[in-house]
Order: structure tokens, then C-alpha cells, then sequence
């Protein structure tokens, strides 16, 4: 078996609709398990007024294709606490989920869930 060590990396998953969500997905990745553990934090509802922010805490899994352009997937699902700023203080738990398609790069596409909000986004390594 190869030495395969623990390593992380930093997705950023930005929309170019208005009014779409943003995050960044950080995941420390096991190859040998093909695991995935990390955090998210975000927004949702950006361009409205007092846009709400949210972090989650995530788990999933990273498989290898084989197929040409996309050669990695993954998918991590957790709880987001979302919270709101002045005048609408508060926060509540939501299911959180985001999945994802790259290449060897880390760039591709991919979607994230918070509660009823869905974002298809265009996703890229942040260094």
C-alpha cells in the first residue's frame, strides 16, 4: 500500500447568481479511508439585507472517478447553527449538506444545503 497521509484542503464555493449563498468548506481528507471531516461557514440569502451567516461541522466521504476532467467526489453532511445580525438577532440548527465534483486541481462544481436553501456553486482551492 502507498504512504498515503492525512492532508487538508480549503474549498470555496461561490455562486455567480445574486442572491445566492457563499462558503468556504474546510476537510482534512484521509486517503486511505477516502474520509472526510471539517467545518463550513458561510452565508445564505446574500444580497438581501442583514444576509444570515452560518458554521457547520461535517463528515463524509471523497471517492476517485477515473472519469476524464472530474477525477474526485464527495459529499459531507452535518448541523449549521445560522445566525442573524442587528436587527433580527438569533440562531437556530439546520441540516447542512454539501457535495462536490473536481479535478486534480480542486476546481469543478458542486452544491451546498442549509435547511431549505440549495446553492449550486462553482467550486476552487483557497490557499
Amino acid at each position: 500500500m502507498a504512504n498515503e497521509s492525512l492532508y487538508l484542503v480549503k474549498l470555496q464555493f461561490k455562486s455567480d447568481n445574486v442572491g445566492a449563498g457563499s462558503m468556504v468548506l474546510q476537510l482534512a481528507v484521509n486517503p486511505a479511508t477516502g474520509t472526510l471531516n471539517g467545518g463550513a461557514e458561510g452565508h445564505i440569502l446574500e444580497g438581501t439585507q442583514h444576509s444570515p451567516s452560518f458554521t457547520a461541522r461535517a463528515s463524509g466521504h471523497l471517492h476517485s472517478t477515473g472519469y476524464g476532467g472530474v477525477t474526485k467526489v464527495g459529499a459531507v453532511t452535518g448541523q449549521a447553527v445560522v445566525s442573524f445580525s442587528a436587527p433580527a438577532i438569533g440562531s437556530f440548527e439546520a441540516p447542512f449538506t454539501a457535495s462536490f465534483g473536481v479535478d486534480n486541481s480542486w476546481e469543478g462544481e458542486g452544491t451546498f444545503t442549509v435547511g431549505e436553501h440549495t446553492y449550486p456553486c462553482k467550486v476552487s482551492l483557497l490557499d
